[in-house]
């Protein structure tokens, strides 16, 4: 069953989350098949202004960029749909983030991981 948060009590638990809680996202299974929706992830869309700010403040996620686990993450610009403006947001980043497979890891302990 779907649950929908009234906008007044998820600002509330929003107000009332602490501030320096780890950013522990769960690494999408190697080999995983099928859609990603609903694992740990992050979208970002608008001003490229916008979009680097926010990633700033996430950026314990880099972590994530491991010998055990990658990021995945596209930025790039958006294209308005037929007859629409983009009303300023002509960006979206996206990140997810995903388990190495053995042969990774291990040539990342051994030769060092590539950036």
């Amino acid at each position: 069953m779907t649950q929908v948060f009234k906008k007044s009590d998820a600002l509330t638990h929003w107000a009332a989350l602490p501030k320096d809680a780890p950013l522990r996202p769960h690494a999408i299974a190697y080999k995983s098949r099928g859609s990603t929706y609903g694992h740990d992830g992050v979208r970002v869309e608008g001003s490229r202004d916008f979009i680097d700010a926010v990633l700033g403040r996430l950026s314990d996620l880099l972590d994530m960029e491991s010998d055990d686990t990658r990021i995945s993450i596209s930025y790039q610009t958006v294209e308005a749909r037929p007859g629409k403006d983009h009303n300023g947001g002509e960006y979206v980043c996206y990140l997810k983030f995903h388990e190495r497979g053995p042969e990774a890891r291990i040539a990342n302990r051994v030769f060092g991981r590539a950036a």
